[in-house]
């Protein structure tokens, strides 16, 4: 809740975010948004901290999922080893079609 001139009444203002932690967001919001649809039947994640990781999954698509690590671990080499930029690339959520 805030008051007419935006100052909040209760808790403390948004954190300013910054680029790394906006494409965090981006990513998540876009991820929750094709789960929410139906779109998305197993996940797998690994958030970073400033004390550290946590790893998280849910679903029983393990296949799948052994194919996506894959899929993450040659980009996180591709952007330790070869390409500076490759980290700061935004990816979106694919969206593959049956049929």
């Amino acid at each position: 809740m805030t008051m007419t001139n935006g100052t909040p009444i209760v808790g403390a203002a948004k954190p300013t975010l910054t680029k790394d932690q906006q494409d965090c967001v981006d990513v998540l919001s876009d991820a929750l948004e094709n789960a929410l649809a139906g779109r998305i039947s197993s996940v797998a994640i690994v958030v970073c901290m400033d004390d550290g990781m946590a790893p998280a999954m849910a679903g029983s698509n393990a296949g799948a999922l052994n194919l996506g690590c894959d899929e993450i671990k040659h980009r996180i080499r591709a952007a330790i080893f070869e390409d500076k930029n490759a980290a700061a690339k935004r990816s979106k959520i694919m969206r593959v079609r049956s049929g």
